[in-house]
């Protein structure tokens, strides 16, 4: 084959390589424009986020939304949204994530509130809600609250455990025939970052029934809702939540669901179970 001819074929392979190079070129645009108008379009379908519904920072989603059993009160149906979201954690719901977004309570509550050595730390938004909820205390003329325990890591918390074993083996066998005071770090909501124990100055240790009728504990269980806090271990409901008696134990889920709970004077377990979530994975 001559020079002129390899140069004629060299030319012709050019002259379609630029054809279908064009080719490719339009199509590459036709998918781009039908790309952006459909992200655009999905954009436009998404649901408004329900502005009852707790931030992403206090919840752990794991239903399917959908899914409302039938036959639900349609009442119900805004308060189904809210319980889907509430991070319930016990014995028979563990958790074994690390706790995010945990804070100094230093930079967030009022002076006259005491915090205990090691109870200075708290989830981003439960620590705004309780800041706020200790200066309605002030305004009502109460300012002799402690912040007696609040996060707590999950060495400490398993520590607290192992020593109960090591006491009694048979401690926490069956919590909900004989409940408990301690958790393993599983099923613990201290080690998530959304409970606080808060006692007062009059009872600053433990002690249920002396702190259970002072004023303090009193504005707390008529009040917390009110900043999303609930009494998480309610009296006559431990066999629902496998923990005795804690007035001042408060768990944070936000304010509709706090309502709800204190108005219809559940604790967590049934408030959530009577909305018949499916288990996750099925």
């Amino acid at each position: 084959m001559n020079y002129r001819s390899n140069r004629r074929r060299y030319k012709e392979i050019k002259r379609k390589a630029r054809k279908t190079a064009a080719v490719f070129s339009v199509i590459a645009v036709i998918v781009l424009v039908i790309g952006f108008f459909a992200i655009k379009g999905l954009k436009k379908n998404d649901p408004a986020p329900d502005p009852d519904a707790p931030s992403s920072s206090v919840v752990k989603p794991s239903y399917d939304l959908t899914k409302a059993p039938s036959g639900l009160d349609s009442s119900l149906i805004k308060e189904y949204v809210v319980a889907s979201h509430i991070w319930l954690i016990n014995f028979d719901h563990p958790n074994y994530e690390d706790a995010k977004d945990i804070v100094n309570l230093k930079d967030y509550l009022d002076k006259s509130v005491t915090i205990n050595s090691g109870a200075g730390r708290l989830n981003r938004e439960a620590a705004s809600a309780l800041a706020e909820l200790f200066l309605a205390a002030k305004a009502d003329g109460i300012t002799t609250y402690i912040v007696n325990s609040a996060y707590r890591t999950r060495d400490q918390q398993q520590g607290y455990w192992d020593n109960r074993i090591k006491q009694n083996p048979h401690y926490g066998d069956d919590v909900y025939t004989n409940p408990v005071k301690t958790v393993p770090a599983y099923a613990s909501e201290h080690c998530a970052g959304y409970a606080v124990d808060i006692l007062c100055k009059k009872v600053p240790h433990g002690d249920t029934e002396k702190y259970a009728v002072t004023e303090e504990a009193k504005w707390l269980k008529d009040n917390a809702y009110k900043y999303g806090f609930i009494l998480r271990y309610p009296e006559g409901k431990s066999q629902y939540t496998g923990i005795i008696y804690e007035p001042w134990h408060y768990r944070y889920v936000g304010v509709t669901a706090a309502k709800y709970i204190y108005d219809s004077g559940l604790s967590l377990e049934e408030y959530i179970a009577q909305f018949n979530f499916p288990v996750d994975g099925q």
